[in-house]
């Protein structure tokens, strides 16, 4: 029998859907610790833990195909690899044409309305937020949209509705008298949901459509502001200090091989950076609460697969690089992925390799519907439900760098002052000039993204026998013989923290080997990917 058939004979109807998407979160990073951590900041999330770890199943080798918002956004959404979605000539939303998002037939969203679900959403889609909601409500690919239109803002006013029959408009939210007692963008989120839970609990059982929810809250994403109820929690968390953290990397891309030593400063804002992540996913377990208690009071909760997982992880300062993600190592490919529902087993943790491209086929499987030629990932339905199911034993991951940033791109929420000057951009401060250089350690600022040095195709290998990592770097996207500017490869078997490139010291074979793999994934499309 097919997978799906597995699921749909033993449910009266279609099963319903929630994805939630959370925004850069980790699955290393804990609170002072001087290793890498099983749950990373899940660690500070007992509801997700009761909800999801408990009561489904956790991949502990989910893989994220390209480690910043909107490309990744629009490869989950499509299940398509960032070369597949990438727009003509680099131009897009951070390079990609993410307009495939509330394509027809194609996008997640249209998929399930198209197969006659209530697709409702909820939050951050993509990063050019307000043109993606009009796409969707345009293309007729949703039933309902009640989303904030800046979503960077924690307490933003501004929210885009649309309604099954047509009906759209900007709603402004009243900042002294808000509707549902409070502004704070998650909370927001949760009442609107419950709202829009309501009206489907209204309709008549016989009548009732199965439901694909999804839920994007922006936590915890900088500048990560907490709720006012949440501001002081974890006074005395710290980021950790891990064998990678401020350590000089030779052997590394130039942008962070000229990234000088991280001051004390440096530390006081990444350590209150990362309570105040920990602080705004607590408003993250409020919601995943009253959405499960929702769908309970509905009768709903045994015939929903219920999705959590994030769009990148995160680093904060190891190898020297600041707040950031969009770099090819652990700390930001690696990623939550939890799923609960009907067939999934309970309290389990499965290694198998799978990654974000895998999350729509494998979701439509379990829903029973068909997977359109277009997507380039496979569904791992079969593992989760125990049949049978041929691992993965590599991964393609992508990213093509969208500017040269610094420690200080980003702002960083306090109530006060909490450390002794502002978020530096060098060892000096404040810089005014921020030349990338050649010499290890020498550079005035700390870059976290570059233009020359950060463009990067990698294979992610791990199997019984190896536990690979080869990157490229080409800053040109050209990616043929003499394009090509730099090489690193880690055994991580040997190097968890990915701090020696053994490339240099790699045989021709195998480096060889290496490429000829990653130029399959990548020229790869549709059923031709591996």
């Amino acid at each position: 029998m097919y997978v799906s058939g597995l699921v749909m004979a033993a449910l009266a109807a279609p099963p319903n859907v929630v994805m939630i998407l959370t925004d850069d979160q980790d699955t290393l990073l804990g609170n002072k610790a001087t290793s890498y951590t099983e749950l990373g900041s899940m660690a500070s999330q007992p509801v997700l833990q009761k909800l999801m770890m408990e009561e489904g199943v956790r991949m502990s080798n989910y893989f994220v195909q390209t480690p910043v918002c909107c490309p990744s956004r629009t490869e989950y959404f499509t299940g398509r690899y960032y070369h597949n979605v990438r727009g003509n000539n680099g131009v897009g939303c951070m390079h990609v044409n993410s307009t495939h998002v509330h394509e027809p037939g194609v996008g997640i969203f249209d998929l399930f309305t198209a197969a006659g679900y209530e697709t409702g959403v909820f939050g951050k889609v993509t990063n050019d937020q307000q043109p993606q909601l009009e796409g969707l409500a345009n293309s007729k690919s949703v039933t309902h949209i009640n989303s904030p239109i800046d979503f960077n803002d924690f307490n933003g006013l501004t929210w885009y509705r649309y309604f099954s029959n047509g009906t759209r408009y900007v709603e402004t939210v009243n900042k002294t008298d808000p509707v549902f007692g409070s502004i704070y963008q998650t909370s927001q989120i949760a009442n609107r949901t419950i709202e829009w839970l309501d009206s489907l609990q209204k309709v008549p059982k016989e009548d009732r459509k199965p439901f694909f929810l999804y839920l994007g809250p922006h936590a915890p994403h900088f500048p990560a502001t907490p709720a006012p109820w949440y501001e002081d929690l974890y006074p005395d968390f710290a980021a950790p200090v891990t064998p990678n953290y401020n350590v000089s990397s030779p052997d590394k891309t130039r942008h962070i091989r000229q990234n000088p030593p991280l001051t004390d400063l440096v530390k006081c804002w990444e350590d209150q950076h990362f309570r105040d992540r920990w602080r705004t996913l607590a408003s993250v377990d409020d919601l995943l609460t009253v959405v499960f208690n929702k769908i309970d009071e509905m009768g709903s909760l045994e015939s929903t697969f219920f999705v959590y997982t994030s769009d990148h992880g995160y680093k904060l300062g190891q190898w020297r690089v600041g707040t950031s993600k969009q770099h090819p190592y652990e700390t930001d490919i690696r990623i939550p992925f939890l799923i609960r529902g009907p067939g999934i087993p309970k309290s389990k943790v499965m290694p198998e390799v799978t990654g974000s491209v895998d999350l729509l086929p494998t979701i439509l499987e379990l829903a029973g519907l068909k997977v359109p030629a277009s997507v380039d990932g496979r569904s791992f339905a079969g593992l989760l439900l125990g049949q049978t199911y041929k691992p993965r034993e590599k991964i393609l991951v992508e990213y093509e760098a969208g500017g040269s940033i610094f420690f200080d791109h980003s702002s960083v929420w306090s109530n006060g002052d909490v450390c002794p000057g502002p978020i530096p951009r060098g060892p000096a401060g404040s810089v005014s000039s921020c030349p990338e250089m050649n010499e290890v350690g020498s550079g005035v600022c700390y870059f976290v993204n570059s233009n020359i040095s950060n463009t990067w195709r990698a294979l992610r290998i791990l199997n019984t026998t190896h536990n690979l990592q080869y990157i490229e770097y080409d800053h040109t996207w050209t990616w043929n013989s003499t394009s090509i500017e730099y090489h690193e490869l880690y055994d991580l078997n040997n190097d968890e923290y990915q701090m020696t490139n053994l490339y240099n010291t790699s045989s021709e074979n195998l480096r060889t080997a290496l490429h000829t793999e990653l130029v399959e994934y990548y020229e790869c499309e549709g059923d031709s990917c591996p």
